[in-house]
């Protein structure tokens, strides 16, 4: 198991925003809430939100009027998406259908969880991206769709776990400074995540890792809230903390040429909600990236700066409202961040081999990203596991690393559906057999060659 870096003997400090009290918290801790299963099964999928929902239609001047607020040491220069990159992605044809060997042999091999997902494939080899491959043996290894840029759900938090901690090592954050969970709850939109970020908090609740008053976490447990639990809400503190330019030049840096701009998860979703009457208004912000990434941005701006727009926004999202499927599914095909197969693979190697950055930045990463390897089921098959997931309408994506106890190097698998029949992700919602057909890639080594007999690159 990998040793956690020890952070306790640092100086703990408030958060620079313009709602942090500047008082140190009290030392004492406030009473756990009641017991609660915050943590699932092993390796399920996380629950990125089906739906979102707004009310209040924002016009787009007053969307443009809203004020860019400071969270933190980096600023940035405009209040919008893609800075440096491109903020809607390229379309890309659907490949024709690939020369499909059928090896019922091969298929019979093929644990019965995962056999779902693999018959998909083979029917709809244009929906899917998939890369796997133990790392130095790359030419042995599946690549099946693996440029072609697609949607990446919750997946896309990688970048900004990567971000942050590359802030931590510059000694630009300091992961003992303390963040008030109202101001981490300036960002959730309620009923915009099945209850990922209600459950986070509880469990640190549970934990006695919420200080004082007012009621603070550390910055070290706002990303573990979202790579372990998935808070859309968390997620969206670190990325205006961190900054738009920040984070886009993270991507850059890592090698993510294809990668699309991340925009926060909470100016995606008031936008979606408040186009429930149809998907031509989403139609048009894709049309005009511009006006899309400046509208996102300042949608989220208004909702963690405006007390009132955040009131009316929440007691109508929490009424379970929610745009069309149709104006759902569309806005996760076209405006959510995509990237490939190919370079999420990579990032899941180069963090699996310790290669982005000095040592300590590796362990502080992978101190979040292998949160699943404590469950003892993987421990019995893998020396260590690494994972994130996401899901939006249409799209379920999955990244890992591993450590098989019968390999001498980690084994990666980026697998990525988009466009999924609705009746067939609500089903694999529950079933999971990408996450089997993952896992099954991760475990047995012979898994990858039997899978290349199916398809032909």
């Amino acid at each position: 198991m990998l040793a956690f870096l020890a952070l306790g003997g640092c100086t703990r400090r408030f958060v620079n925003s313009p709602s942090a009290a500047q008082a140190t918290p009290a030392a004492t801790t406030i009473a756990p809430a009641p017991a609660t299963s915050a943590v699932g099964p092993p390796l399920v999928v996380e629950p990125t939100p089906a739906a979102v929902i707004t009310a209040t239609a924002m016009v787009p001047a007053a969307v443009e009027a809203a004020q860019s607020l400071d969270r933190g040491p980096f600023t940035m220069e405009e209040s919008h998406c893609g800075v440096h990159l491109p903020v809607v992605a390229p379309l890309t044809p659907v490949p024709p259908a690939e020369e499909i060997v059928e090896v019922n042999v091969a298929m019979a091999q093929i644990p019965e969880g995962a056999r779902p997902a693999v018959q998909y494939m083979l029917a709809n080899p244009g929906g899917v991206a998939l890369v796997a491959y133990e790392a130095g043996r790359e030419s042995e290894g599946i690549f099946l769709n693996a440029d072609n840029p697609r949607p990446l759900a919750s997946v896309v938090k990688v970048l900004h776990l990567v971000a942050y901690a590359r802030a931590v090592q510059l000694g630009e954050l300091d992961p003992a400074t303390f963040v008030p969970l109202a101001e981490l709850e300036r960002y959730y939109l309620p009923n915009s995540d099945l209850g990922s970020h209600p459950r986070a908090v509880a469990e640190l609740l549970a934990e006695e890792r919420v200080f004082g008053q007012p009621p603070s976490v550390l910055l070290e447990d706002v990303p573990r809230m979202m790579i372990e639990y998935s808070s859309n809400a968390a997620t969206d503190y670190l990325h205006m903390l961190l900054g738009q330019e920040r984070i886009e030049q993270t991507a850059i840096a890592v090698g993510m040429i294809q990668q699309t701009a991340p925009c926060p998860f909470l100016g995606q979703f008031l936008l979606m909600g408040r186009r429930a009457e149809g998907i031509a208004p989403v139609q048009s912000l894709f049309e005009d990236p511009r006006l899309y990434s400046r509208s996102v941005m300042s949608a989220t701006e208004q909702y963690i700066g405006d007390v009132a727009f955040r009131t009316a926004e929440g007691a109508w999202s929490s009424r379970e409202r929610r745009p069309s499927l149709e104006a759902q599914q569309l806005f996760s095909e076209q405006l959510n961040a995509h990237g490939t197969a190919r370079e999420y693979a990579n990032l899941m190697a180069q963090i699996a081999l310790n290669t982005l950055g000095p040592w300590e930045e590796s362990v502080r990463i992978r101190r979040y990203m292998e949160w699943p390897t404590h469950f003892p089921d993987n421990q019995e098959q893998l020396a260590w596991l690494g994972y994130k997931g996401g899901s939006l309408p249409g799209v379920l994506t999955v990244v890992y690393y591993a450590q098989p106890w019968n390999t001498i190097q980690p084994v990666v698998v980026a697998l990525f559906f988009h466009d999924l029949p609705t009746e067939i992700y609500r089903d694999w919602r529950r079933s999971l057999p990408h996450d089997e057909l993952a896992r099954w890639l991760l475990r047995e080594r012979e898994a990858i060659p039997l899978l290349r007999t199916l398809f032909l690159r």
